[in-house]
């Protein structure tokens, strides 16, 4: 994707886009294999509950049929679950251009919060963790950013790269601030 062409809505004049940020995948990952384990369970529940109904004397095909349908039923519901982890993952985003940043979350599938939009100018300090065993090895984890404006803090949870996410941020704030002197 080459983010000097992407034509964002509500842009400044001299604004322009310095990257786009999402979770990293391993949030995605972690938040599949809960419906993965999910999805599984009637694989173990229904082969059992058939047993139980042609034991009780159900016709060997309505129990067939019945486990057919709800295994079905099932599955589409995982599917469905599988989808709002995706959109939610892959809309929720941080926008980072020349001048702020951008944070949007997705809630579910039809709801879309700009929860803020921090100016650049207004950034003090920044601090980047990374937290736990996992998120060393794969390398993503937070960014704090305090601000001098009405709202203290600023977080960037489960990110990829804080480091580099950070250094971005920091360049971008310092040719703002030196587009201000000139």
């Amino acid at each position: 994707m080459q983010l000097h062409r992407l034509a964002l809505k509500d842009l400044r004049a001299d604004e322009y886009l310095v990257t786009i940020v999402r979770h990293h995948w391993w949030v995605l990952l972690k938040s599949v294999f809960g419906v993965f384990i999910i999805f599984l369970l009637p694989f173990i529940a229904v082969p059992l509950l058939g047993f139980y109904l042609t034991q009780s004397g159900v016709a060997v095909a309505t129990a067939g049929a019945l486990s057919g349908f709800f295994g079905s039923l099932w599955a589409l519901i995982c599917w469905q679950l599988l989808f709002v982890r995706w959109t939610d993952y892959y809309y929720d985003v941080w926008i980072i251009t020349n001048w702020r940043i951008i944070d949007i979350d997705q809630i579910g599938l039809f709801r879309r919060n700009t929860a803020s939009i921090m100016d650049l100018s207004h950034i003090q300090d920044m601090d980047t963790e990374l937290n736990g065993i996992i998120g060393n090895i794969l390398n993503f984890g937070h960014i704090n950013v305090q601000t001098a404006g009405t709202r203290n803090e600023f977080d960037i949870d489960d990110v990829g790269n804080p480091t580099k996410v950070e250094a971005m941020i920091r360049e971008a704030q310092a040719r703002l601030l030196q587009h201000h002197q000139q």
